[in-house]
């Protein structure tokens, strides 16, 4: 990304007013930017925030480039990291090898521990794929026992060949609903809960009477925009194609990106064309349709939710249990005196 669309894009965001302002940055993978982008981008940030402006950072990383440098510059300017790490290596590696063959876990972890001894706030993002759905088991206990993570998030792997027939990597079906059960099995077991599993976490506090924080299951696909580096601005990070083009920021500021035609046309996609099975669904009020990614055409027209299978089993299975959850933290709010979170 040249400085001019860099200086444009933060200046615009920081424009908005509201507090904070999350710059997510990702790739591909950031890190090959270097970290003298990451420098700029800060001075800029400090040049553009109005006073007293929040501004906060996350970014997102294979690991593969992290050293020492990187790590002092995630501490030294509160960076929030995500780390990508599928389990134990048998199944991380199954996956996540470099354009010459060889495994990429050791390096993930030397990052992780790097990251650890600098004090950077990392969580760790799981792909859960065919290498890894039915060993829910072996990577929680690797991620949270062996490597002492405390915050997790796992996303299911579907991606789509151009015949759109799924890719021989991808979940087939009923494989996250049964990684889901499990997951939530061991994490509900937990004697003090001290792993926080978003998705978990996000269910826990919607179910309790809050908006829902999880992007897969809100209403409206309108949490955040994606800019690549020739300015162009796009309404997610699962659609980034010239189809979903909402404009320029070197032309347009975020919010007349975000009223554009096509922009509200993406927010309301789940309103206007969710998948017809999902208005009589008794977990409507919570899966929303899931992700549009995972949506695929439906014969006699319309659509599909491919995790829909997974999800209904979800649930059914555990619904009530994250309801006893919710309960019991909805009591403790009142017994603190607040009809809300702290």
């Amino acid at each position: 990304m040249e400085e001019s669309t860099l200086a444009a894009m933060i200046r615009g965001f920081l424009s908005e007013g509201a507090s904070p302002t999350v710059f997510a940055w990702q790739g591909g993978e950031p890190t090959l930017a270097g970290v003298e982008f990451y420098r700029h981008a800060l001075l800029l940030q400090r040049r553009f925030a109005p006073q007293g402006h929040r501004v906060v950072n996350t970014f997102q990383t294979n690991g593969l480039l992290i050293d020492r440098e990187w790590a002092d510059f995630f501490a030294e300017n509160n960076f929030l990291v995500g780390l990508s790490i599928d389990g134990p290596a048998e199944h991380h590696d199954a996956m996540r090898r470099g354009a010459d063959g060889r495994p990429s876990h050791s390096s993930a972890v030397e990052a992780w521990r790097l990251l650890q001894q600098r004090g950077v706030a990392v969580n760790i993002l799981a792909v859960v794929s065919r290498a890894n759905c039915d060993a829910a088991a072996d990577v929680y206990h690797y991620l949270t026992a062996e490597l002492g993570a405390d915050h997790l998030q796992f996303i299911p792997c579907v991606e789509w060949e151009p015949d759109g027939d799924t890719t021989d990597f991808s979940l087939r079906p009923g494989e996250y609903g049964r990684f889901l059960v499990a997951l939530f099995d061991l994490w509900a077991a937990e004697a003090q809960r001290q792993i926080s599993i978003k998705l978990f976490d996000d269910l826990v506090l919607f179910f309790a009477g809050k908006p829902m924080r999880d992007c897969m299951h809100r209403p409206a696909c309108d949490s955040h925009l994606v800019v690549e580096r020739d300015g162009s601005v796009h309404p997610c990070d699962f659609f980034v194609g010239e189809e979903h083009v909402l404009g320029s920021i070197l032309q347009h500021t975020p919010s007349e990106l975000r009223t554009t035609d096509r922009a509200l046309a993406f927010q309301n996609r789940k309103a206007d064309h969710s998948p017809a099975p999902c208005a009589d669904c008794r977990h409507f009020d919570v899966c929303r349709a899931g992700c549009c990614k995972f949506w695929r055409p439906a014969e006699g027209g319309g659509f599909a939710q491919y995790l829909c299978s997974d999800m209904l089993y979800f649930f059914d299975q555990r619904r009530k249990h994250f309801e006893r959850m919710a309960a019991a933290i909805r009591a403790r709010w009142r017994q603190w005196g607040t009809a809300s979170a702290p």
